[in-house]
C-alpha cells in the first residue's frame, strides 16, 4: 500500500506548530501558548507575503492543526 506523502512544506508547518506550542506550554497556560502559535504562524505568513507574495491560509490552518487538537484536549480533561 502507497501512503500519501505530505508535502515537506505543510510538514514543517505541521512540526512547528507542535514544538511551539509544547515548549510555550512548559512555562505558560494553554491559552496563551495557543495564541502565540497563532502569532508565530501569522508572522512567518506575513513574512512570506511580504518576501515571496504568498500569504497561504492552508500554511496557517496546518500550523494550528496540532496545538488546536491539544487545547481542545486540555479543554475536556
Amino acid at each position: 500500500m502507497k501512503l500519501p506523502l505530505i508535502p515537506t512544506d505543510k510538514a514543517n508547518h505541521i512540526v512547528y506548530g507542535f514544538a511551539i506550542y509544547f515548549i510555550s506550554n512548559l512555562f505558560l497556560n494553554h491559552f496563551i501558548s495557543l495564541s502565540i502559535v497563532y502569532l508565530f504562524a501569522l508572522g512567518k505568513e506575513c513574512y512570506d507575503e511580504y518576501s515571496y507574495n504568498g500569504f497561504d491560509v492552508k500554511d496557517l490552518a496546518v500550523t494550528m492543526i496540532i496545538p488546536i487538537v491539544l487545547f481542545l484536549k486540555t479543554l475536556i480533561n
